[in-house]
């Protein structure tokens, strides 16, 4: 089996973009396993992660398409968080969808896919939510 840790936020767009990436893989319904991960940063209203909008139309596309799936949360850095549950699952793919952001934007306000780039050592695929 072929895991891969899919990392969403709350960004439905995105979401659609990594699912649809996903199962696109020659043959996901058979051979892939997916870990849906959030990192939750702020949780006032106690959410889940299956009651994430973003979440619920990647698991969504993936039962119409036969690809298996699990849930991962936690909180704390996204970053530091995605690679340590990459870690821990031993996956074989990180799929990533980042925001569009400036190179001034990127100092300052640092960036999530950057970082989960620079500090693994497993594949990342990034997606663009305009594909």
């Amino acid at each position: 089996m072929y895991r891969v840790l899919v990392a969403l936020d709350t960004d439905e767009h995105r979401a659609l973009a990594q699912a649809s990436t996903i199962e696109s893989l020659p043959t996901a319904a058979e051979k892939v396993s997916a870990t849906l991960v959030h990192v939750f940063q702020e949780n006032p209203e106690g959410e889940s992660i299956p009651q994430l909008k973003g979440v619920r139309n990647a698991a969504d596309t993936f039962d119409e398409s036969g690809v298996d799936y699990e849930y991962y949360e936690t909180s704390g850095d996204p970053a530091s968080e995605i690679i340590a549950a990459a870690d821990e699952l031993d996956v074989d793919l990180i799929c990533l969808s980042g925001r569009k952001r400036t190179p001034t934007g990127k100092v300052l306000f640092g960036s999530v896919t950057q970082s989960v780039i620079f500090g693994t050592d497993r594949p990342v695929i990034t997606v663009s939510p305009e594909q």
